[in-house]
């Protein structure tokens, strides 16, 4: 499993919205992504189509309060049966019988960093204990007990090697795993829900330029930079729109990577959001720049025509988005 490297549905209750799949050809395959937050669990059924990928059917169910307790090192699942219950009242929704899946977990336990090395060893075993060997001072855990992911984005201006890295507890992320494997479903891609929401919406970051994407989840954001296509600064932040300091923690982001980047101006910021508030997060964000702010909307990448109150507003598809990254990371495989 990587941390790094995507028949009722919509809503909360009701009876089933979606249209069955009436035909599939012997190479297409119906991919299913689950997030997991503090406050709920979703889960969505994707497939890939020639002209791009289609929704077919989304569900949340909300968790009682105080279900999950977040933590890098210690048991999140706080009320075991409260958990259980509603994993099994999403799949009873979905019709499933269980199967392979993508999976979000929360971005809150998972450190994820761009590091540089001189060089690097010549296997992947030898690679991840390097990173852990180095990151070991930082980790809220010992780093012996850790589960360590990382992506080759290439070589910065030193001729260094530049990694994404991702970094959890074992313990922490295979308690979701067991939780899951309990109700017949089998995690076969595991990532924090912040990579799996950019990975959804990166086809429509620009290639060229110095662009800014800014990921908005329910109590977490990112702040992701790339020059011409090359992701060149990284910061994930434990703060959620409702917070009274969540604009000065983006405008202090954002000055750590101009600190950092002094001659790489950003030049236009896209942004996007599961948490809502998609107008007042475009107002806020243009008060802490200059640069030009655009908001990406799931709807635009992906068919949701079948879905009930996919048209009209009722249903806001980047509530969905780090699920369906999620699925489509199985196709990655």
């Amino acid at each position: 499993m990587t941390l790094v490297h995507g028949k009722k549905f919509p809503g909360q209750a009701g009876k089933p919205h979606c249209k069955g799949v009436k035909v599939l050809n012997r190479f297409q395959r119906i991919l299913t992504g689950m997030e997991i937050t503090p406050e709920s669990v979703k889960l969505v059924r994707v497939l890939r189509e020639k002209r791009g990928w289609k929704l077919l059917g989304c569900i949340s169910v909300p968790f009682p309060d105080e279900t999950l307790k977040l933590s890098y090192k210690n048991q999140n699942v706080n009320d075991p049966q409260a958990f259980n219950r509603a994993i099994r009242e999403v799949i009873r929704r979905a019709e499933m019988k269980g199967g392979p899946v993508g999976l979000s977990i929360p971005s809150e336990v998972v450190k994820v960093s761009i590091q540089h090395y001189a060089e690097l060893p010549g296997s992947r075993e030898e690679t991840e204990r390097m990173i852990g060997w180095w990151s070991r001072k930082s980790l809220p855990f010992p780093v012996e007990g850790s589960r360590i992911s990382y992506h080759v984005l290439g070589e910065n201006s030193r001729g260094e090697k530049k990694l994404l890295v991702a970094i959890g507890f074992k313990e922490v992320i295979r308690e979701y795993e067991m939780d899951l494997r309990e109700v017949k479903i089998h995690p076969e891609v595991i990532r924090p829900s912040c990579l799996n929401q950019f990975n959804f919406f990166q086809e429509r970051i620009p290639p060229s330029g110095v662009i800014g994407f800014l990921g908005l989840l329910e109590n977490f954001f990112t702040f992701f930079v790339f020059e011409d296509g090359n992701l060149v600064f990284y910061h994930g932040v434990r703060r959620g729109f409702s917070d009274i300091h969540f604009f000065q923690d983006v405008e202090m982001t954002m000055e750590l990577y101009q600190n950092e980047n002094p001659d790489k101006e950003l030049e236009r910021l896209f942004f996007a959001t599961q948490a809502g508030f998609g107008k007042d997060l475009r107002k806020g964000l243009e008060s802490v720049g200059e640069m030009e702010v655009l908001e990406l909307k799931a709807a635009d990448i992906i068919n949701a025509s079948e879905i009930e109150g996919s048209g009209d507003g009722r249903l806001d598809l980047g509530r969905y988005a780090s699920a369906i990254g999620a699925a489509q990371s199985l196709i990655e495989r």
